[in-house]
């Protein structure tokens, strides 16, 4: 097939969006390609409407293209609507949604405390759906509590189809055998998982590993892509080695392991927290998840937020005195609103701070007090923090 005469189109899961510089992204893949203005603009071009030889593209450029899944070619023209995603600056990436703090579990690390009652209103979570498209979006996580009790779910589920970002849930996966994993819209299901039977379980509760094994493995026959998050504790430490490797020989597309902070319930069972010297060597282990930075000169959460139940944006899920607008009224403006923190106190000038970015603040604050460095971030790279 002559590429000149062939028709260009723009591959099935790509978007253009424009957050600190133009971009493609592939919520298939979860990859992020950077884009010249005069390349965002071609490829906005290639509805599938026109030849090759029409649109005339510089013969490398296309060939990365192609190779990279960015274009397709075909033999007869079937159009393709494209838009462009226009994002803030700094750019609102990845949106944290908490549909409900319901929850079928009392975890005793739950960093939210004891559940709730509450969901989040389904125009309210309508608009924001509709509104992370427009403001070019790249990952948006379902969450909770535990998002499968959200009243709405169906409805959520459905509205998920066809969107230009990639939707994750992220669940504790005791509630997946009432769910038709083959009617899910969402690109990616993450899982907790916090050790193996008895690591996990003495957090979560007897009966929770196997149950989210069953549904680790119900996803993955699906053909889903599955993610798991780890959280380090004193009584996991031993077996974070095997996990890993149960993990990788599943075909885990991802394996992240995140340090504990003392908020919530873990406040009051702060005996599970390791030392981080204790557990810095294990996120050796982690792999395949990253996040697509741009701004320089933020703190953490630049490009990040959180949405609670009750529609009200703010930071982070521990910072929630930090607040924007309701995403009722938009979720631009509401970020818009929302304060970004700037890398200021001990981290502002440190040798090494091109490399951690300053860690978690909130963990940085609790642990090392206000303007305090990130214990963990610091014992990861080798620096003295006290």
């Amino acid at each position: 097939m002559s590429s000149s005469s062939t028709y260009l189109r723009l591959a099935r899961g790509i978007y253009l969006k424009v957050l600190e510089s133009p971009c493609a992204y592939n919520i298939l893949s979860d990859d992020l390609y950077e884009l010249s203005p005069q390349a965002l603009e071609f490829l906005s071009r290639c509805d599938g409407t026109k030849t090759a030889a029409e649109l005339n593209p510089e013969e490398g450029f296309l060939a990365d293209c192609l190779e990279e899944g960015v274009l397709e070619l075909m033999e007869k023209p079937r159009r393709r609507g494209i838009t462009v995603g226009e994002n803030e600056v700094p750019s609102l990436r990845y949106l944290m949604v908490e549909v409900t703090d319901r929850c079928n579990l009392r975890c005793r690390h739950c960093y939210l405390g004891d559940a709730g009652a509450s969901d989040l209103d389904w125009e309210t979570a309508r608009r924001v759906l509709d509104d992370f498209d427009d403001i070019g979006g790249l990952r948006l996580m379902i969450t909770g509590g535990e998002p499968l009790l959200y009243p709405h779910f169906g409805l959520l589920n459905r509205s998920l189809k066809d969107r230009s970002y990639r939707p994750v849930l992220i669940t504790n996966g005791t509630l997946m055998q009432d769910i038709n994993l083959k009617d899910l819209n969402f690109q990616e299901v993450q899982f907790s998982v916090d050790g193996l039977e008895e690591g996990h379980d003495h957090l979560r509760g007897k009966g929770a590993f196997r149950q989210v094994m069953w549904a680790l493995r119900a996803a993955l026959n699906e053909g889903i892509d599955v993610s798991v998050a780890t959280v380090i504790h004193s009584r996991n430490l031993d077996q974070l080695e095997g996990l890993g490797e149960m993990l990788s020989e599943m075909d885990v597309s991802s394996w992240t392991l995140e340090f504990p902070v003392p908020s919530g319930r873990m406040d009051e069972n702060r005996e599970l927290m390791p030392r981080p010297e204790d557990a810095v060597p294990y996120f050796e282990l982690e792999w395949g998840w990253g996040v697509h930075e741009g701004a320089e000169g933020y703190a953490c959460g630049a490009h990040l937020a959180c949405l609670e139940p009750g529609g009200r944006l703010v930071k982070c899920g521990y910072y929630r005195d930090i607040g924007g607008g309701h995403a009722g009224h938009g979720l631009r403006r509401a970020w818009r609103e929302l304060p970004k923190m700037r890398l200021e106190g001990a981290c502002a000038e440190c040798d090494i701070l091109g490399e951690c970015g300053g860690g978690c603040r909130y963990r940085a604050e609790v642990l090392a007090g206000a303007g305090g460095p990130d214990p963990v971030m610091c014992a990861r790279l080798g620096k003295a923090w006290r």
